[in-house]
């Protein structure tokens, strides 16, 4: 794809802080790629853990990540998000470096603790960075172009990673983490040089008068519910999708990377024009609710691939893969607009984190959920999951309805150089 088409697409920010951003996420995510596909491999088969304590130490990591996502959000209002960020990221290249010479259980759940803590404190401040590199007009955009690269970068890691699944040697096991903390130090680098203006909250906060907090924002941790409710559309895809079409299909194996390719694609293309269709919380709040339709309709149409044969089975898989990638377009547009329109101004960090907690404690819960209603229950579960979407559409859109018509509320009026100068805008790192 060359710049022109880039361009036209606008799949990169223009040249500038958000641009390299882009890049060294392009870059992290690489490497994530290669992490996610061959490195539970590499614990299992060159430092010897099993299944069980692999599993075990990698849950323990996320969970205790998952508790402290707020305070990373706090530090990034008190100190910047980019010095918070860059630090996260050398912090993960540290414990990917560690993870290469661990030979022992209880040396790799120490590790895995640390970095599923650094892992989910990214999570948590990437919302919080991209509000500080951008203004209002454009946040969404951004947002929506940075997960364009995420998915590029995922999309060249796993290729690379297949490569060592091929090789399948201890040797080529540890390159696949090894290259991992390469590209976290490549990534921390590219953003050390950017420059990022730290906008502290008012002065009023800080002679006396309580910061705002999402903790007491009862209608942004509806918003925040409902749509981690709303995504674990993104667990179907990775978890249930795979296993449904092994076991309960007559599908090719094949077939699965065939609806992980399409769906990448289409997501990469379209996610930055999607996106501009929730610019405001009404229709963001619209978007929501048509998601959880949508994915309904998804569901109920992966449930008729049981009795199909293999030819008709691939044609429904890839339709599945369309009407599931508009749903994904859609929630993750609508997830965009809502974590940025309804969150203060005055603790962005505090927020973004917070509202990072719906999707991430989703995503860790969701494969013993869909394992059990859907593997277990079989079409039957398709539909049961099929109106769990739709209510969840319905919840999603009424609660930012309503935290839209409040937010005010929860917003201080912005401070002005005249009557508060030490206010002015400071280098975050």
């Amino acid at each position: 794809m060359d710049s022109r088409v880039i361009a036209k697409l606008q799949l990169l920010p223009p040249p500038g802080g958000l641009r390299r951003f882009a890049v060294a996420n392009l870059i992290n995510t690489v490497g994530s790629g290669l992490y996610i596909t061959g490195g539970t491999l590499f614990f299992t088969r060159t430092v010897g853990l099993s299944v069980e304590q692999t599993a075990l130490g990698l849950t323990v990591g996320t969970g205790v990540g998952l508790a402290l996502m707020m305070v990373f959000g706090r530090l990034a209002d008190r100190f910047g998000p980019k010095l918070v960020y860059v630090s996260l990221l050398v912090v993960q290249a540290a414990m990917m470096a560690v993870f290469t010479q661990v030979r022992s259980f209880s040396w790799f759940l120490v590790v895995a603790t640390i970095s599923g803590i650094a892992d989910r404190g990214i999570s948590g401040t990437v919302g919080s960075l991209i509000h500080a590199m951008s203004d209002g007009g454009n946040r969404i955009t951004a947002r929506a172009q940075l997960r364009t690269a995420t998915n590029v970068g995922l999309g060249l890691g796993t290729l690379i990673a297949g490569a060592a699944l091929l090789v399948d040697t201890p040797q080529a096991y540890t390159f696949v983490v090894a290259g991992n903390a390469v590209l976290f130090t490549a990534a921390a680098s590219m953003l050390a040089g950017v420059h990022v203006a730290h906008h502290r909250g008012p002065r009023a906060a800080a002679v006396g008068a309580r910061a705002p907090g999402p903790l007491r924002d009862t209608r942004y941790l509806a918003v925040t519910a409902a749509n981690g409710l709303l995504a674990l559309h993104a667990s179907v895809l990775s978890f249930a999708l795979p296993l449904w079409v092994a076991d309960h299909t007559d599908a090719p194996k094949w077939s699965i990377a065939m609806v992980m390719i399409v769906n990448t694609v289409i997501v990469v293309l379209l996610q930055v024009r999607v996106s501009r269709r929730a610019s405001a919380v009404p229709q963001a709040a619209r978007m929501a609710r048509l998601t959880g339709v949508v994915l309904a309709a998804a569901c109920l149409t992966l449930a008729a691939t049981e009795s199909l044969g293999p030819v008709l089975c691939i044609a429904v898989l890839l339709l599945w893969t369309v009407i599931y990638t508009a749903g994904e377009l859609w929630q993750t547009s609508a997830e965009f607009c809502f974590g940025f329109e309804l969150a203060s101004d005055d603790a962005q960090g505090a927020y973004q984190s917070v509202f990072a907690l719906g999707p991430g404690v989703m995503r860790a819960l969701a494969p013993t959920l869909l394992a059990t209603l859907i593997l277990g229950n079989g079409t039957a579960g398709w539909i049961v999951l099929a109106g769990f979407f739709v209510v969840s559409g319905f919840l999603a859109s009424t609660a930012a309805l309503a935290a839209n018509r409040n937010r005010h509320a929860f917003r201080r009026p912005a401070a002005t150089p005249m009557t508060l100068p030490s206010d002015r805008s400071v280098p975050s790192s």
